[in-house]
């Protein structure tokens, strides 16, 4: 089921997600997996390869992989890395920021189970995006 995130960007989720809006974010969840995404336009001056450039700059020390991503007229950089939990619990996290030449949606997944990181990862690569006109 797609998910509207903005008038441009959808995201296919399964139906057993529970979504709700939190300080500005669109939260996905369902046991084991939990799914934030926030779209932004692309702040002035800067194009979508310059704005995935300062990302790639500031990713952490610990990133365990980095992907690229092209699809059309997109482009997108993820990475992944361990998240320890307040509760001494490690997380599997994919973060990814898809960029169009206006906007980006910058989506994290938080994974109970790392089995469940290609799942993740084609989420990513099949976002949907409808130019504004």
């Amino acid at each position: 089921m797609a998910f509207l995130i903005t008038k441009e960007w959808l995201i296919d989720l399964s139906e057993d997600f529970d979504s709700r809006v939190e300080e500005g974010k669109l939260i996905y969840w369902k046991a084991g997996i939990t799914v934030i995404a926030v779209p932004f336009r692309l702040p002035e001056e800067t194009d979508k390869l310059s704005l995935l450039k300062q990302i790639q700059e500031k990713m952490p020390a610990d990133t365990l992989e980095t992907m690229v991503s092209t699809k059309g007229k997109l482009v997108g950089l993820g990475y992944t890395r361990i998240n320890n939990e307040q509760n001494e619990i490690k997380r599997l996290s994919l973060y990814t920021f898809t960029a169009s030449d206006t906007s980006c949606l910058q989506i994290a997944f938080y994974l109970d189970n790392p089995d469940d990181l290609p799942w993740a990862k084609s989420v990513w690569e099949h976002l949907i995006f409808h130019p504004a006109e």
